[in-house]
């Protein structure tokens, strides 16, 4: 049962990755909990999704044939982190504390001053 455990670990990692990058293209953003699509959306995360979720099938098939159709529970714990992330996302940005935690948002703009650049 190692690699179907190892496919369900690599695949919930994956798909925590492609909610990150998910956020981090939409900082001051909701993002929808389960339907719907955030407002950016890169092409490159089609493909972190599609291999997460090849490897979340692979694991809980392989979990299947031991615990028979309780091993679909698998995937609550796999998809556990993104959605506490999706929750924790959407409670910065109603907050207006989107440019925060990493984001590129926080970084201010050289720009950012009425003066000019490096002007205050």
């Amino acid at each position: 049962m190692l690699l179907p455990t190892l496919s369900l670990i690599i695949g919930a990692v994956l798909f925590t990755i492609s909610f990150r990058m998910v956020s981090q293209a939409n900082p001051s953003e909701r993002i929808p909990q389960l339907w719907g699509r955030p407002a950016r959306h890169p092409r490159r995360i089609y493909a972190v999704r599609a291999a997460a979720i090849g490897l979340l099938l692979l694991g809980v098939a392989g979990w299947i044939s031991t615990l028979g159709y309780a091993g679909l529970l698998l995937l609550l714990p796999a998809f556990l982190p993104a959605m506490i992330m999706n929750v924790l996302h959407n409670r910065r940005v109603a907050r207006g504390q989107h440019g925060q935690r990493g984001h590129p948002a926080a970084q201010p703009a050289a720009a950012d001053s009425p003066l000019g650049p490096g002007q205050r």
